[in-house]
């Protein structure tokens, strides 16, 4: 799961009024904005951790003189160690996370539904923004049909339109 940081804003949204709309979490409608704030946060602190760990993740690579083939295994070492959850359970981790937000936070009135409930709902709303690589990826081979795959020509085609459709959908 790649988070792009210019769609942090738009989940966060998604996800608070999606949860308050269901009646799922009650949040005065002067504080909703600083809940989205505060979501928002966890997912931006979500990527730092991650960030750090595989920065931390090189740099062993390097001090031991390993294959980089080992990255992964190192990554998901260190992030065991720090009770982090990277790669398919990013998403639960991050989800328990904002649940335990809305438990703790005084903006969050009340929190009426369940957690499996809430998780749903939040991965629902990073699905809805989330994903868009291969729809981006969809569209360029689609305006490049003209252009036999595999070639050099269509490797650089392929990037320059890509990296303009994604620019346009807000993924860099």
């Amino acid at each position: 799961m790649k988070i792009y940081r210019g769609k942090i804003k738009f989940i966060a949204e998604d996800t608070v009024t999606s949860l308050v709309e269901g009646g799922d979490i009650e949040v005065a409608a002067d504080e909703v904005a600083e809940v989205i704030l505060d979501v928002e946060a966890i997912i931006k602190e979500y990527l730092r951790m991650e960030e750090e760990i595989n920065a931390q993740a090189r740099d062993m690579i390097q001090a031991r003189g390993a294959s980089f083939t080992e990255f992964g295994k190192l990554k998901r070492l260190i992030a065991e160690e720090r009770g982090f959850e990277t790669g398919d359970k990013a998403m639960y981790w991050i989800a328990n996370q904002i649940i335990e937000c809305f438990m703790y936070n005084n903006r969050v009135e009340e929190v009426y539904s369940e957690d499996r409930t809430l998780r749903r709902k939040i991965a629902e709303a990073f699905s809805k923004h989330l994903g868009m690589e291969e729809q981006v990826d969809k569209e360029v081979r689609e305006r490049l049909k003209h252009l036999k795959e595999d070639t050099p020509e269509f490797e650089i085609e392929y990037q320059k339109l890509y990296r303009q459709i994604a620019r346009r959908k807000g993924l860099l």
